[in-house]
């Protein structure tokens, strides 16, 4: 996917409504962040990114693992 946005505002927006952190995803997940982990170290989820300890996921991926 290639996205573009026309302000800073529109970028910070997006961030906001489509990626969430280890917590954010816990809670909408109802897990513990060891099996996020255990998630992202079998394959089953791939972090946006990941800095020490910090990740951040894609929103629409932590709700299709809450659908399973």
């Amino acid at each position: 996917m290639r996205y573009a946005f026309q302000t800073k505002d529109r970028l910070q927006e997006f961030i906001q409504m489509e990626i969430i952190t280890t917590a954010e995803a816990t809670t909408l997940l109802s897990c513990s962040r060891q099996y996020l982990d255990e998630l992202v170290n079998k394959g089953k989820l791939i972090p946006v990114k990941s800095v020490n300890r910090v990740r951040l996921y894609w929103k629409d991926d932590i709700l299709a693992l809450n659908k399973k």
